[in-house]
């Protein structure tokens, strides 16, 4: 049965909204200095590095998040690699992709291909 942990902004250095969620079940793991919206969720084998942004009612899943990047509002990120100091913008959807560094990816992108990469 999976587990769901609430965590508490006043017992971390992380800054976690109200209403987000870790599954214990699948390891995430969120840094410290991370900043998530409200509502997050965060599953499978998801890893966030420190200084990360994430927005409100955005779904992680099996991602590799590195340092320094920002996520928008309402983006799914499935099976996929962001590296340092990405911005993703509002309603993206990337499944399968790796996300270079200092990377840019426009408001309501979605991914059509396994394997695509954005890069500066």
């Amino acid at each position: 049965t999976s587990q769901t942990l609430k965590l508490d902004p006043a017992a971390s250095s992380s800054l976690v909204a109200k209403g987000a969620t870790l599954s214990a079940k699948f390891n995430s793991i969120l840094m410290p200095s991370c900043t998530m919206g409200e509502k997050v969720q965060t599953k499978g084998c998801t890893i966030v590095g420190g200084n990360v942004t994430l927005g409100d009612r955005s779904k992680l899943n099996n991602v590799v998040v590195m340092d320094g990047v920002s996520v928008g509002n309402n983006c799914v990120l499935q099976n996929s690699l962001v590296g340092a100091n990405a911005k993703i913008g509002d309603n993206c959807n990337l499944r399968d992709c790796q996300v270079g560094p200092g990377a840019e990816v426009p408001s309501g992108t979605k991914t059509l291909e396994k394997g695509e990469a954005f890069h500066v």
